[in-house]
């Protein structure tokens, strides 16, 4: 394959990101693979001069030590990748650089992979020089939204840890990511082949005697790193032979020196700056142990250099340590300054033999981070990203659908039409559009956020008919043909919450209004209960309801179903409505006190039509049976049923001259 790296940040810069990009680079070459380094530089030029690699011009970030403000487009060296027929691009960083090589792959049409290497939420002082917790609070939801853009807009993503996999899940990240710790060139780092002479050069430089301990800091000095921690600690370690090295330069140097001398023991650090990438090895080989206070790495590539040199590590936990760094084994863990150098103390007043047995284990532990491996998982990740970008659909056509857009899509592979429901994020944030194409695990992605998309719609259309309780929509979705998983469930109800189509609170205010006057404080209680509504919900909207309101109101019902009820004796009348009422959640004892009041004078006078009518009734069903003694008995026992009294009944028989034949 033809594999473009694009890095912010490249040798001669001494960082964890420089070392993974350089190690990836010869695991690639050495899997027969062609690699090409964009990058930038200090100037103002372009600058071609080096094999493989091609610098655009920047300006150094001093805050940002080893990290160059670059242009984000150069034509010309557009122009000479265009002629390289690249396979793949692999961006390395979020600043110009790697902004450049995301331009080039869309208008190249090459499929991308990026590495998220920074764990930037522990970089946010840097634009909050106050410490103001609201800035913060800004700064990281817009960190958040932009690391979700960048992983969301590319074929793949690697995170070298599973610490990283979780902050980029918690940004939203949707795309596949690939959990593939940085290989290293460990033989590099062991002590048998470095070159010890250059270790007594670097002994004579720094004035460090046979009877010397050292203990050295590797990496970028900078504020995140958190040294200040064991710059302070230093101060309590006993044993006048330790001395500490921080190997390396940046923006919070100075402050540290400063530091050290205001501590008095500006003669027990010492502080090299800046330092060639390659002097690293003779570093740790010139060092007894290692330490890094630092909790924002993604990896922790220094850590793994110091164990491959068979350093023990003192650290401070974190999760990217926690299948490096074993208690007593290949390292210690401390909480602040004192307990670091309570622990240094302890370690150095081991035996040598003792202190020499760490290597072992220290270098055991990191053979998993072997180079070749490390360039083998990337290797797979390009081509499972070539390959889906070749299956990808080309886009017809689009359109509007409410806050959807609706895609019409032809396989380039089989030329299968098929339709696509995307929302408008996706749209924006995959950058489609007419006449642009999906990769085809890009495909599949969408193709299953849109079956929650139709989900979200059928609700939608659901509540615009009538207004919904969470519970009924939760129930409508769990019994859909084919449901969503019980957490898309969930985000889908709160999306509905958070929008204003459902509102349990607003819905139970309603229906109490609507409902209040026609039902009792039991029913409307049970069927609200039976929607979901919280008791304590209800009880709040219910509160204010007497028993003389219920009253008041079970009254108003009465009268209703009495003047309803047509046609019945005036006991079954009475009867009916009591039932009525009780139904209506209403208690036996309200419902006979309501009954008991009302005025029942003209149903009495009305009793003897409705006698007559319910006599009519009764001989219509029964004479075409029955007859003489039989039909006359049939015709009071209905009566009787009826609620009307045997003496009135007895003389509707005899004004019918059915009497005689009884």
């Amino acid at each position: 394959m033809k594999i473009a790296i694009f890095t912010d940040t490249y040798t001669p810069d001494i960082n964890g990101v420089v070392s993974s990009v350089v190690t990836l680079k010869k695991g690639l070459e050495d899997l027969g693979h062609e690699v090409y380094i964009i990058t930038s530089h200090k100037g103002f030029s372009s600058d071609t001069s080096e094999d493989h690699v091609y610098r655009l011009p920047g300006l150094e970030i001093k805050k940002l030590y080893g990290y160059k403000l670059g242009t984000p487009y150069s034509r010309a060296i557009r122009d000479e990748i265009a002629g390289l027929n690249l396979d793949v691009i692999h961006v390395q960083q979020e600043f110009t650089v790697s902004v450049f090589g995301r331009i080039v792959a869309h208008q190249l049409q090459i499929p991308v992979v990026y590495t998220y290497h920074t764990m930037y939420e522990d970089y946010t002082h840097y634009v909050n020089r106050f410490n103001l917790k609201s800035l913060d609070d800004v700064t990281k939801r817009l960190l958040s939204s932009v690391i979700r853009y960048l992983g969301d807009s590319v074929g793949a993503v690697i995170a070298p840890s599973m610490k990283t996999e979780e902050a980029l899940r918690r940004y939203g990240v949707s795309r596949p990511i690939h959990i593939i710790p940085t290989g290293l060139d460990l033989e590099a780092f062991k002590r048998e082949n470095v070159d010890m002479q250059a270790v007594q050069q670097l002994k004579e430089t720094y004035k460090l005697d046979a009877n010397t301990k050292l203990i050295s800091y590797i990496g970028r000095v900078a504020q995140e790193k958190d040294i200040d921690i064991i710059v302070d600690g230093f101060q309590y370690v006993s044993d006048p032979n330790v001395k500490m090295m921080v190997v390396g330069g940046g923006p919070s140097l100075d402050d540290l020196i400063k530091q050290a001398k205001k501590l008095g023991i500006e003669d027990r650090i010492i502080f090299t700056d800046k330092q060639p990438s390659e002097m690293m090895p003779t570093y740790y080989a010139l060092a007894d142990a290692f330490v890094s206070p630092s909790l924002s790495e993604t990896q922790g590539m220094t850590f793994i250099e110091a164990l491959a040199a068979g350093l023990p590590v003192f650290a401070r936990h974190d999760e990217v340590l926690d299948e490096l760094v074993y208690e007593n084994k290949t390292g210690f863990y401390f909480e602040d300054g004192k307990e670091f150098a309570k622990k240094v103390d302890d370690f150095f007043s081991l035996p040598v033999e003792k202190r020499v047995a760490f290597k072992e284990a220290c270098q055991k532990v990191v053979e998993k981070y072997d180079v070749e491996q490390f360039a083998k998982h990337v290797e797979s990740v390009y081509k499972e990203v070539i390959r889906d970008y070749e299956d990808s659909y080309s886009i017809e056509n689009v359109r509007t659908s409410d806050d959807c857009m609706r895609l019409r899509l032809i396989n380039e592979k089989s030329q299968d039409e098929v339709n696509l429901l995307v929302s408008l994020d996706d749209y924006v944030t995959f950058q489609l559009r007419k006449d642009g194409f999906i990769e085809y695990s890009l495909f599949l992605m969408l193709k299953k956020k849109e079956k929650y998309l139709l989900a979200y719609r059928a609700c939608l259309r659901k509540i615009r008919v009538k207004d919904r309780t969470r519970k009924e929509m939760y129930d409508f979705l769990v019994n859909e043909e084919d449901p969503l998983g019980i957490d898309q469930i969930n985000r889908l109800v709160e999306t509905l919450e958070s929008k204003g189509y459902i509102n349990d609170e607003v819905y139970t205010l309603m229906y109490v209004e609507r409902y209040g006057s026609s039902l009792s404080k039991k029913k409307l209680i049970r069927q609200l209960r039976a929607k979901g509504i919280p008791y304590e919900m209800i009880e709040q909207h219910l509160q204010m309801i007497t028993e003389d309101d219920e009253l008041a109101k079970a009254k108003v019902l009465a009268r209703k179903y009495q003047d309803s009820i047509r046609n019945r004796s005036l006991k079954e009348k009475k009867d009916m409505i009591k039932n009525k009422l009780i139904k209506n959640g209403f208690t036996f004892t309200q419902a006979n006190e309501v009954v008991e009041e009302l005025d029942f004078d003209e149903d009495a006078l009305k009793e003897n039509v409705a006698l007559s009518n319910a006599y009519d009734k009764a001989h219509r069903t029964y004479a075409r049976k029955f007859s003489d003694k039989e039909l006359v008995n049939r015709i009071i026992q209905y009566l009787l049923r009826k609620g009307f009294n045997y003496d009135d009944i007895l003389r509707e028989l005899e004004k019918r001259e059915l009497h005689g034949s009884e």
